[in-house]
């Protein structure tokens, strides 16, 4: 698992569902149905943690992550949505930085 996200995270933002995706596709068809079943499994979670205090984002991320490696368009879909996410954090840290007055750091 360890080795699985480390390859994750080592392909480039924007990139890395997409390619994660491709080469899970090499992988043995019964892998593909844990991984829609673990998906269909943390939905629940989510939804769960949605109402009562709890990680709810990181089980739908976890749970869209799992549905990418079986779905290309979802894939890149992701792909597009952390570029995004990522565009809109930089934003907000840099306005909050220029508010604080300490834009220099």
């Amino acid at each position: 698992m360890k080795a699985r996200w480390s390859e994750l995270k080592g392909y480039a933002p924007g990139e890395r569902f997409e390619k994660f995706h491709l080469a899970e596709q090499q992988r043995s068809r019964w892998v593909h149905f844990v991984y829609v079943g673990l998906a269909i499994a943390l939905l629940p979670v989510g939804v769960l943690f949605a109402f009562i205090p709890g990680p709810a984002v990181l089980f739908f991320g976890l749970s869209a992550a799992l549905f990418a490696t079986q779905s290309r368009w979802l894939a890149r879909l992701l792909d597009r949505a952390e570029l995004g996410l990522r565009y809109a954090w930089q934003a907000t840290r840099n306005w909050w930085r220029a508010r604080r007055g300490d834009a220099h750091l």
